[in-house]
């Protein structure tokens, strides 16, 4: 990390010595338009980072962008990389070490998903408490049921998931709690596949997420991670996913996004 430490921006890494971030934000699909809510944006792309490649996915800027909401100061990755645009663990997850690494203890992860719970439809919200990574499987793996997570510890803050849902009843948003399942992509499943992931307890389905936040919780970063659910999973809607669905919905999600993340933050 070191050597990746000497390549970050020196404007970046001046601004952070004298004003360090707390926290660490990630928009994720069609989320991007967040971040022009904040003050004093300074942003740099994903290319003037070492280990991050450029994100090759529509509704994902590229960029990490150091901004402010009142006296917080925060690091934003509008967008991310994935695994299915071919890249490794490694890049996938370096724009949470290098945000760990400038000062971030809070991350809180966004990302649009599709709903395999029956309560999930378009436009909800839900706050995820665990998940389950069908890719690597190498995080508290219960042994006899590979693929699945031991129920504790999660890597998700309960402190933290607890707060974001005391505010969203504030704001009268819609919120539940739920297991987030993470896919390789970048094909939508089957419905047979969502039947297998219903059975396994998933309530929502997506392609990001949970490395980024197993790296942060073993950097010993506290992390939430906030799914806009913008499609009914495959076989549970008389609609094929696509991913034109993803950024519309999620459009129409920003402002309950916005309500819950800035509500937090004002709370802080």
């Amino acid at each position: 990390m070191s050597n990746t430490i000497s390549k970050l921006p020196h404007d970046l890494l001046r601004l952070c010595q004298k004003h360090p971030p707390e926290i660490f934000l990630v928009l994720g699909s069609g989320y991007g338009s967040l971040a022009e809510k904040f003050q004093n944006r300074h942003s740099w792309p994903f290319s003037q980072f070492p280990e991050i490649s450029a994100t090759t996915v529509p509704g994902h800027k590229g960029c990490i962008t150091y901004a402010q909401f009142n006296k917080k100061k925060l690091l934003i990755s509008e967008g991310r990389v994935h695994a299915y645009e071919g890249y490794t663990r490694q890049v996938v997850t370096a724009t949470t070490r290098i945000a760990h690494f400038l000062g971030c203890h809070t991350c809180i992860f966004t990302n649009a998903a599709g709903g395999i719970s029956p309560s999930l439809n378009p436009g909800s919200i839900m706050l995820i408490k665990n998940h389950i990574d069908t890719i690597s499987n190498v995080w508290n793996i219960d042994k006899t049921n590979p693929g699945f997570l031991s129920p504790s510890p999660s890597p998700y803050d309960p402190t933290l998931i607890d707060k974001l849902k005391n505010i969203s009843k504030s704001q009268n948003l819609s919120t539940s709690t739920g297991t987030y399942l993470m896919v390789t992509g970048p094909n939508y499943e089957s419905a047979s596949e969502i039947r297998a992931f219903s059975s396994w307890k998933a309530d929502a389905v997506g392609m990001s997420t949970a490395w980024e936040v197993e790296t942060g919780f073993r950097l010993g970063m506290k992390c939430a991670g906030i799914s806009g659910i913008t499609n009914k999973a495959a076989g549970l809607s008389h609609n094929h996913p696509s991913h034109q669905e993803v950024l519309e919905n999620a459009k129409e999600l920003t402002q309950s996004f916005e309500k819950l993340l800035f509500s937090y933050l004002e709370s802080l």
